[in-house]
Parts: C-alpha cells; sequence; structure tokens
C-alpha cells in the first residue's frame, strides 16, 4: 500500500510540474508577442487651409530664383504673337527679367515651331520657317507682356474662389495637394492676353505637402471670347531653384 500510495504522489508531483512549465512557456508565449515591434504607420498630414495653402504657395513661387515650365493644351490652343496660336510650350524662367521658351504653334493652318527669349527690355522670336534667324518682337513688347508663366500661375492660384482641398496625389514623386475651385479670367492675363472680365475658369492647383511648391495648375474653361468652348490649358513646373542658364542669342 506504501508502495502505491508514494507512486500516486510521485504521479500528481510530475503532473504539477509539467503543469507549471507549460503554464511558463504560455506566458513567455505572450510576453514574445507583446514585446514585439509593430512598423510605425506613416501619419495622414492634417489638412491646412485651402486659402493659406495657395497664398504660402503663390509667396514660395515669388520668391524662387529660377524654374522650368511646361503649358498644354488638352484642347484648344491660345493667341500669341504674329498670329500664332500656341498650342505646346516648354522653356525657363530665371529671374529677376529672363525668360525663355520652345513653342509648338499653328500658323494660318500650318504647323510652326519658334523660340522666343527675352533678356530684360529685349525681346526676340526665331522665324518660323528659318529657326537660325531672329527678329526682334515689336517694338515695347516683352515677353511677359504676351505670356509670363511666374506671375500667370501666381495670380491664378491667389485669385482661386472658394477654395478646397478635394485630394492628395504623388506628382514627380512628391505628395501635393490637390485643391479646386473658381476663377475670374480677368486674373488669368499674365497667362494670355486674350483675357477678360465675365468669364469664370475651372481651376485646379497642385501644392507640394513638405514644400508649397505650386507643381500644377490646370484650367478648364474659356478665357475670354477669342477662345474655345471647351478650352483646357495645363501649366506644370519644375526644377525650382536649379542652376539654369539663359543667355542672349549669338
Amino acid at each position: 500500500m506504501g508502495i502505491h500510495h508514494n507512486a500516486l504522489i510521485r504521479m500528481l508531483l510530475t503532473l504539477a510540474v509539467s503543469a507549471v512549465l507549460l503554464a511558463g512557456t504560455a506566458c513567455g508565449g505572450d510576453d514574445d508577442k507583446k514585446g514585439a515591434v509593430s512598423p510605425t504607420p506613416t501619419p495622414t498630414p492634417s489638412r491646412p487651409d485651402p486659402k493659406q495653402l495657395l497664398n504660402d504657395a503663390a509667396d514660395r513661387l515669388e520668391k524662387t530664383n529660377s524654374f522650368h515650365w511646361l503649358l498644354e493644351h488638352e484642347r484648344g490652343y491660345t493667341p500669341i504673337v504674329l498670329n500664332l496660336q500656341m498650342t505646346r510650350a516648354e522653356g525657363d524662367v530665371v529671374r529677376p527679367d529672363r525668360l525663355r521658351a520652345d513653342v509648338d504653334a499653328q500658323l494660318r493652318g500650318v504647323k510652326a515651331n519658334v523660340k522666343l527669349l527675352s533678356i530684360g527690355n529685349s525681346a526676340k522670336i526665331s522665324n518660323p520657317f528659318v529657326p537660325s534667324q531672329w527678329q526682334d518682337l515689336p517694338t515695347g513688347t516683352k515677353l511677359s507682356d504676351v505670356f509670363d508663366p511666374a506671375a500667370g500661375t501666381t495670380a491664378a492660384v491667389r485669385s482661386v474662389k472658394d477654395p478646397q482641398i478635394t485630394g492628395e496625389e504623388t506628382i514627380g514623386g512628391k505628395k501635393v495637394w490637390k485643391v479646386e475651385g473658381t476663377l475670374d479670367a480677368a486674373s488669368l492675363s499674365a497667362l494670355a492676353t486674350i483675357a477678360e472680365a465675365g468669364y469664370t475658369v475651372k481651376g485646379t492647383a497642385w501644392i507640394g505637402q513638405d514644400q508649397p511648391d505650386i507643381h500644377r495648375i490646370r484650367l478648364e474653361g474659356p478665357l475670354g471670347k477669342q477662345d474655345a468652348p471647351d478650352v483646357v490649358r495645363v501649366l506644370t513646373l519644375t526644377r525650382f531653384n536649379e542652376n539654369i542658364q539663359i543667355t542672349p542669342v549669338p
């Protein structure tokens, strides 16, 4: 009987020790899980006041020394000097007074490519048919009087009525706020001399989240009676404050 009693005690002790060990293992597993490091989610930036964001963006562009720009028309064109109908233009701005552009246009139904250059009070345009030949723009005309992407862009973003942030996107690897609103076309005369009061344009601006750079603006609708009713202009800005050189015509 004593033998059976001792065996029973040993069995109970073994079961007790096993239970303790299993409990310790289970607790250790929980501790391991609690100690695991979870990846930190990227915080979503709080949305700024849209009007303040646009004003900050305009201020920043006005202080920018240089930038590259591209103007495209999803539909329509923009009339410029010498009866040219500009469909696409790309160039650079270097402050305080240098601007150049490579322009795709139409002249009386014929495709034409011209270069425009403005330095100080001197403005020249290449011959559409003989690109190596340059001529002065009409006396007193500066390229900025015809098309000024710097002044036009800042005027556009400052003039947006009832702006609303409608989303977040990525342009050129940069996270941007998408801001929408309406504009009176009269505020856009620096982008097109045909702009006149009384025409309402739908505007969209893409403004950087880290820095309030203006990466793109889109203007939908006619700026005046000379515009097509479905015209859409898109102006994209890049290469802010890079070392861009604009030299006089040889």
